[in-house]
């Protein structure tokens, strides 16, 4: 039987977490889902807790699997569930908002209805490919990290071009690399055939891209939704294979550009001038290949639509590329203080 829902959750040793994270879906007011968890080989408890649950609970199956990695969890979901549209859910994150699939189901069907009634005029020709909705960071004792919350989305119409809005989602950091703050019509992802890199350490920013290359239309909830547990001494330099990692996606990224095989490419050049900016500061962690690879691309500063890539353009225009790798270091330092 078919769903409106999937929900799509890797869990690797998360039993601290799994459970709420899992209730957190089971809360919501609306029902048509499928809860889809993937125990990524876990050596602790979680493969247990979630087998008790989808015991009493008949919207929550599991799949045990060796371990693998959360893009290769994420595409084994994706090829066992059936539901219209495609949420990911981190297992040591939670949702907050109790109607968030009310809501998502409410954005989703109006521009249907709107369509009929104002006969396919402008931006709502058709229904959101994707619907973004808001995510805080909270530190793993449950405090608000207030610093990283951003501004409301775009809520002067209900659906958009992505041409007409990327501009301003970029410039305020509001696509945000990663793949919980989205629904998406699973039929998008099968068309283009947008999958999780497999093996890697970068595949949310992969497959944002992936996804923000094919989108036409797009929808917003600005309801505070998702729950991110900031884990204490995170960082993306702790594992150097991680900075390594990120620079071979902004090189291979910045090829596919070059070859125009890139439908938005507008929308892209100005997330890829973003993460080139981070690789700048992960500089000392990359091998001498990846170092080469920044000089070689420095022009992706020039697509910057963020304050803060612009200025680290403006920053090397004047200092050059060495200094600003120390800046931008200092800078990533600095913030997670």
């Amino acid at each position: 039987m078919s769903v409106f829902y999937s929900i799509i959750i890797p869990a690797y040793n998360a039993e601290k977490y799994i459970e709420q994270c899992i209730r957190s879906v089971l809360a919501q007011t609306c029902t048509d889902y499928e809860i889809f968890v993937i125990d990524d080989g876990s050596e602790d408890r979680t493969g247990d807790i979630i087998k008790e649950m989808a015991e009493v609970y008949p919207a929550v199956s599991f799949l045990r699997i060796p371990h693998s990695g959360a893009g290769a969890s994420r595409n084994r979901g994706l090829r066992e569930t059936k539901g219209k549209y495609v949420i990911f859910l981190d297992a040591d994150d939670y949702w907050l908002n109790p109607r968030l699939l009310e809501q998502l189901r409410v954005k989703l069907e109006t521009r249907e209805e709107m369509r009929r009634k104002n006969g396919g005029d402008g931006a709502c020709v058709r229904k959101p490919d994707v619907v973004m909705f808001q995510m805080d960071k909270y530190t793993e004792d449950g405090k608000l990290l207030k610093k990283y919350r951003k501004g409301d989305f775009p809520s002067d119409k209900e659906c958009y071009l992505l041409k007409e809005v990327y501009p301003i989602l970029v410039r305020d950091g509001q696509v945000l690399a990663s793949a919980c703050n989205k629904c998406i019509r699973r039929s998008l992802l099968e068309e283009e055939r947008i999958v999780f890199q497999e093996g890697g350490l970068a595949e949310d920013i992969d497959w944002v891209l992936q996804l923000f290359s094919y989108v036409k239309y797009i929808g917003f909830l600005n309801e505070i939704s998702y729950a991110y547990r900031q884990h204490k001494g995170y960082s993306a330099s702790n594992d150097t294979a991680g900075p390594e990692y990120q620079a071979r996606m902004v090189e291979d990224w910045a090829a596919r550009l070059k070859r125009r095989e890139v439908p938005n490419a507008k929308a892209v050049s100005g997330l890829l001038a973003f993460e080139y900016g981070i690789c700048l500061g992960y500089s000392r962690y990359l091998s001498a290949e990846m170092k080469e690879m920044l000089k070689k691309h420095r022009y992706l500063l020039e697509y910057a639509l963020d304050k803060k890539t612009q200025m680290i353009r403006a920053f090397c225009r004047i200092f050059g590329l060495r200094l600003t790798c120390i800046a931008v270091r200092v800078y990533l330092f600095i913030r997670r203080l």
